[in-house]
């Protein structure tokens, strides 16, 4: 992770630009542990009679799937991930065939 580079001192704005220094001190020290993070993809998408399909490269085996509901359509049932090929997506599934919610992800890794 390359160094964040300070500030320049604007009119009044001392206590700022120091504040913005700090941070990118701290963000700077600990860029190691930053860059160990996994990867984040988030995203929705709409069941259609209770799956959806959702292509996504970045999956692989070890990932891990949230999934939630953000607006409820038709007979709602339980939200799962049963199918995850990895380097190309995943399936999310309902327990309910009728269910056409909009559901929203997010993959960790």
């Amino acid at each position: 992770m390359p160094t964040i580079p300070p500030d320049s001192v604007a009119a009044g704005q001392s206590g700022h630009v120091q504040a913005h220094q700090q941070i990118s001190d701290v963000l700077t020290a600990q860029a190691t542990q930053l860059s160990g993070l996994p990867a984040v993809s988030r995203g929705k998408a709409t069941l259609v009679s209770g799956t959806v399909p959702v292509s996504l490269p970045a999956v692989d085996s070890g990932s891990v799937i949230l999934i939630g509901r953000m607006t409820p359509a038709g007979t709602l049932g339980h939200l799962s991930t049963p199918t995850i090929s990895p380097g190309s997506g995943f399936t999310i599934t309902s327990s309910s065939s009728a269910d056409n919610s909009v559901v929203a992800y997010l993959v960790l890794g």
